[in-house]
């Protein structure tokens, strides 16, 4: 075992200077050293920077590169990480709407109603490491839900003690993303529909005729989760992608994206962030996707204004392209005749 030793900031700064990178103002560069991290900063973002031509048993950078180079790109991406957390978040607040008036609508806003298990679709019984034991998704959800039933926190005191129930729409706020997707996804198939038809604005007939349209939107809510939990974590965001949570092709939801069974061969519209931007379109409510493409195109801008050089890399890494980022091309676009 070889645990890594505790190094002071001006150690640090020297590590960086033997390794090759440049610092154009020290004293700024250790403050956001002390702020931010060594691991935060430089392990985050070198990879780009690094001199890989040769065979070193250290990392040297390549020829040029700036400690202000890298906290750029670190910056920018903890811009976009805002971004990307933000049209969530609305994403979010519009899916717990969504079920919450599903199952109301269905089961009325009972609690001894909603929270019957035969409303339900069990799922497969599998391993929770948290009970030491098997069961099935729905009793896991169903406790979950009960637990929230019996808090003490605001509102569900209130709503407890004053009416003695807590409707639908008030048990979703106590939900994480994770948990409300889960609920999503044990609705039996006209409710899950349901949810479907007013996260898009398409009809429920015409939603059961689209082929595999109601797999494919449980896999985009499976990418939205993945880049939430890793935007919530300080996670990478402009270079992210996940062989584990990317989209399967889906007829459709690809086409609705604009992505060819091509495109889709040649690794598009599976996983990185421009396929997140591009997914949040297909919902009704277009304001997700709005503030992120424009968030995205005001960030992405201002940092390839002081490093132009690099608008294919970071193109080619967020799988997005110049015209997704024009405002005007998208106003222009949205104004075609139909």
């Amino acid at each position: 075992m070889n645990p890594k030793p505790f190094k002071t900031i001006d150690q640090q700064i020297s590590i960086l200077k033997s390794r090759g990178l440049l610092i154009q103002n020290e004293e700024a560069a250790k403050n956001n050293l002390r702020r931010y991290g060594y691991y935060e900063i430089i392990n985050g973002y070198k990879d780009y920077f690094l001199d890989n031509s040769k065979d070193n048993e250290t990392e040297v950078f390549k020829s040029n590169v700036t400690f202000e180079h890298i906290f750029a790109l670190f910056t920018l991406d903890r811009n976009l990480r805002t971004q990307v957390m933000s049209a969530l978040e609305i994403f979010e607040s519009n899916l717990r709407q969504a079920v919450a008036y599903t199952i109301s609508e269905k089961y009325t806003e009972l609690q001894d109603n909603y929270l019957k298990r035969s409303n339900y679709r069990t799922g497969k019984k599998q391993y929770y490491r948290s009970l030491g034991r098997e069961a099935y998704p729905i009793d896991v959800l169903l406790n979950i839900l009960k637990r929230i039933t019996h808090s003490n926190a605001e509102p569900f005191k209130h709503y407890r003690d004053k009416h003695g129930n807590i409707p639908p729409w008030i048990i979703v706020k106590k939900l994480n993303f994770g948990n409300l997707i889960w609920w999503y996804q044990l609705l039996k198939g006209k409710q899950k529909i349901n949810v479907i038809s007013i996260m898009t604005g398409l009809e429920p007939t015409l939603i059961e005729q689209l082929p595999d349209f109601e797999k494919g939107y449980t896999s985009l809510l499976s990418l939205y989760l993945d880049y939430r939990n890793t935007a919530a974590h300080g996670g990478r965001i402009y270079n992210h992608f996940s062989k584990i949570h990317e989209l399967p092709y889906n007829k459709v939801i690809h086409t609705l994206m604009d992505i060819s069974p091509a495109d889709y061969r040649n690794n598009k519209g599976k996983s990185r962030l421009g396929t997140l931007a591009k997914a949040l379109n297909i919902a009704s409510d277009k304001t997700p996707y709005n503030e992120l493409r424009i968030g995205l195109g005001i960030y992405i801008n201002q940092y390839l204004e002081l490093y132009p050089d690099e608008k294919t890399y970071l193109y080619n890494q967020m799988e997005l392209d110049a015209d997704y980022l024009k405002q005007d091309f998208w106003e222009e676009k949205s104004n075609r005749p139909q």
